[in-house]
């Protein structure tokens, strides 16, 4: 593997500055950043709407959960958002476009493969679905139980996906690396740095689910742990020079 793939260390002060970094460049780019976030939020209030018609309002969390498998594939329009801020352009929707323009076949055939253990995901919610509540009214105890079976099967999913797209997904939109090198230098990445990742994993993961829970909130948190993504990623993998 080449130097510029050979992850750098970094403490866990990283996480939280790159949080704040990211909400600093969000305010910077409030409107299109807002704007691309709401169309997130418009599909995430629809299929909502669609669970509670049919009476399936107990498969609303795994909705939510499901998101952070795909969720990488809409990356390249808020970094390219981000990277316009940071040269200190007037960010705008074209940026948005000219992001997913720029971004390589290694990186849509990424968004390809999360898209696939999505599918896989929601076939198996809904099977457990089918055996735990099927289709009597459940009780509180019954959806408890469904949530808690679906929240340790989603963990493992969730875990591969972060794993292999934590840095992959940024490498894949700089042109740094092919689909397989950056695949392995995520990983590499990811296990290089337990504490901070961890930590990392585990504020996308409680942040995203609660705000999609609460659709308008991805207008800020989608944007803000986007940027904040790309800023980690720098840190780990820095540029040749950086």
């Amino acid at each position: 593997m080449s130097e510029s793939l050979a992850p750098r260390r970094v403490a866990l002060s990283v996480v939280f500055a790159a949080l704040a970094q990211g909400w600093a460049g969000y305010r910077r780019c409030l409107v299109p950043a807002a704007g691309f976030a709401g169309v997130f939020m418009l599909i995430g209030v629809g299929i909502f709407a669609v669970l509670g018609h049919f009476g399936l309002s107990a498969m609303a969390l795994p909705f939510a959960g499901g998101f952070l498998l795909v969720g990488p594939a809409v990356l390249a329009g808020f970094f390219a958002l981000r990277r316009a801020v940071a040269a200190g352009r007037g960010a705008g929707f074209a940026d948005v476009l000219a992001g997913f323009r720029q971004a390589p076949r290694g990186l849509w055939g990424l968004a390809a493969a999360c898209s696939l253990l999505l599918l896989i995901w929601l076939t198996d919610a809904a099977t457990v679905y089918s055996f735990m509540i099927g289709g009597t009214s459940p009780d509180v105890g019954q959806v408890v139980r469904f949530h808690l079976w679906t929240s340790l099967m989603g963990a493992v999913l969730a875990f591969i996906v972060f794993n292999i797209t934590a840095f992959a997904v940024p490498l894949l939109f700089d042109g740094r690396a092919s689909l397989v090198q950056a695949v392995t230098a995520s990983v590499r990445g990811v296990f290089a740095n337990p504490g901070p990742m961890l930590v990392w994993a585990v504020l996308l993961a409680g942040a995203i689910i609660a705000t999609i829970l609460f659709p308008p909130l991805l207008l800020v948190s989608l944007p803000c742990l986007a940027f904040a993504s790309d800023l980690l990623y720098l840190q780990v993998f820095p540029p040749a020079g950086g």
